[in-house]
């Protein structure tokens, strides 16, 4: 038996499709802002307990020890790959 839809339901279906789309859309932004974002350096002195100093963060970058990504001329630092790596007790990935 086929389930068949007139035109008049269309308007109710596209807003219910519309609905669990968006709801669907939100969960995955949350889960990967709060999995995956970007750092910038004063993110990252924040986020790391013992708050180091800018030239230490640099000097670190430069020696490639912490993870970081260059986008231009800024720096960042993806949290989970800093995760990763204070897990690892920050050996270099």
């Amino acid at each position: 038996m086929k389930n068949t839809t007139s035109f008049d339901d269309l308007p109710e279906i596209v807003v219910e499709i519309s609905k669990k789309l968006d709801l669907l859309l939100s969960d995955r932004i949350t889960q990967v802002k709060d999995e995956d974002n970007l750092m910038t350096m004063e993110d990252l002195r924040d986020y790391l307990p013992e708050n180091p100093a800018r030239q230490t963060v640099y000097a670190w970058v430069n020696d490639r020890k912490v993870p970081y990504e260059k986008y231009g001329r800024r720096l960042y630092f993806r949290k989970s790959d800093i995760d990763k790596w204070l897990s690892n007790g920050r050996q270099v990935l």
